[in-house]
């Protein structure tokens, strides 16, 4: 984050920057940073960023250390400095010097040179202060980032604890460590979606039968959640409406949670559903949900929309996702699904092991469906068959007939009647 600001302020305002370190050298600092495409050895060849490395100090060399990166700054004319650590410099100077090195650096570097100075420092395992504690009432601002466990994954959030002179609507933040972000990424989430108008257009759902069910297809732009217990067909539907409209020209995108995609790629070709010749509008992506936290999918969703470009988004099965998260969490999520479908204006196809009419319609996926199908087994003459019902079709019509189905070598076959 530290070097970010240097690069941005080297690369896009022209301001020369000083990175001060007292624990990584300069070799390990320029390969770590190249990983984010932050250059910075290019940007010291060019004479607007210098790194200072003072290795393991006295008492003694760390005040001359200080005296040194004044007169280097004033020399080269540096308007933003990074100071990595601060904890560092508190652990060799002591409490009654380190108060006096804090009021210098700001004092005479910030003050009189305006030069705008992050310090770096580091937050003790279990404690909340920040070094002696004296430091964040010294700074105009206070950032903290810490990483903090939310089900089986690491979420990793950015508090502003303190911004003198700036009005902070809102101060806690989530973000990721990518390289698509530059290093650092905070998703900035509008308060207002900017949902465009409403189609009319129907897509087909790829089931002989089913379309007339919903009075023609499912609208362009609406979410539909299909929900049935494990083995009822949920995904073979799924799969059925994205190839049936991959073949009318969309481009879809199938992400998987639960099978990987060798695994999609069999179940396609078992309904003689040819993958390869639709491959370039047809997209398969399988993740584990236990890695992920409700910003990991919202960024992993995004960039694979960005990347893809579908107008189909099918994510199967949404269960799976539920089970890692906690019930904040997963609510969380459904909130980013449904803001990434809504602003892009994509048919959502997804799916549930809600087994009930109870659970399809109570669960927190459904708020976010304009359709609701249930799949669900059922016991015919000592026979086990399945059997398909439309719960909800929002702004539409529909059939409110319980229609019985099989599941062939040319996937789910509704019945005559």
């Amino acid at each position: 984050m530290a070097t970010r600001f240097l690069h941005y302020g080297a690369t896009e305002r022209g301001e020369k920057g000083i990175y001060v370190s007292f624990a990584e050298n300069r070799a390990d600092y320029y390969n770590n940073m190249i990983q984010f495409d932050m250059n910075m050895k290019t940007l010291e060849e060019k004479g607007l960023f210098k790194f200072l490395d003072y290795p393991a100090m006295t008492n003694a060399g760390m005040r001359e250390a200080t005296t040194e990166l004044l007169n280097e700054v004033m020399k080269f004319g540096a308007k933003r400095v990074v100071v990595d650590s601060l904890t560092a410099i508190l652990q060799v100077l002591g409490q009654e010097e380190s108060r006096s090195f804090i009021h210098m650096v700001f004092g005479k570097m910030v003050k009189s040179q305006g030069v705008t100075t992050m310090l770096i420092g580091e937050i003790p395992y279990g404690e909340s202060r920040i070094g002696f504690g004296m430091e964040e009432f010294v700074a105009d601002g206070v950032i903290i980032l810490k990483q903090v466990r939310t089900g089986t994954a690491e979420k990793r959030t950015l508090d502003i604890a303190k911004m003198r002179g700036i009005p902070v609507e809102r101060s806690v933040f989530e973000y990721v460590i990518d390289k698509s972000y530059g290093g650092i990424g905070i998703i900035m989430l509008p308060t207002k979606a900017a949902i465009g108008l409403t189609s009319t257009e129907r897509l087909t759902t790829g089931i002989t039968g089913f379309d007339e069910m919903v009075a023609g297809g499912v609208y362009r732009g609406s979410v539909t959640l299909i929900a049935g217990a494990s083995g009822t067909g949920k995904t073979t539907a799924c799969l059925q409406l994205l190839m049936a409209n991959a073949k009318n020209g969309e481009k879809t995108l199938y992400l998987s949670f639960e099978e990987p995609v060798g695994q999609v790629m069999r179940t396609l070709k078992n309904y003689s559903l040819d993958y390869e010749k639709l491959s370039d509008r047809f997209t398969i992506e399988s993740y584990v949900p236990e890695a992920l936290t409700p910003l990991h999918y919202y960024t992993l969703i995004r960039n694979h929309v960005e990347t893809f470009k579908p107008t189909i988004l099918a994510l199967d099965t949404l269960t799976a996702v539920q089970r890692t998260l906690s019930e904040e969490d997963f609510i969380t999520f459904v909130r980013y699904l449904q803001l990434i479908c809504k602003e892009r204006g994509l048919t959502a196809i997804v799916t549930s092991a809600s087994r009930t009419m109870a659970e399809a319609t109570g669960s927190g996926i459904s708020t976010l469906a304009d359709n609701i199908i249930l799949m669900r087994y059922k016991e015919v003459e000592k026979t086990m068959t399945r059997e398909i019902v439309i719960l909800k079709t929002r702004g539409t019509t529909h059939e409110r007939k319980v229609r019985l189905f099989e599941i062939t070598d040319r996937g789910i076959v509704l019945s005559a009647d």
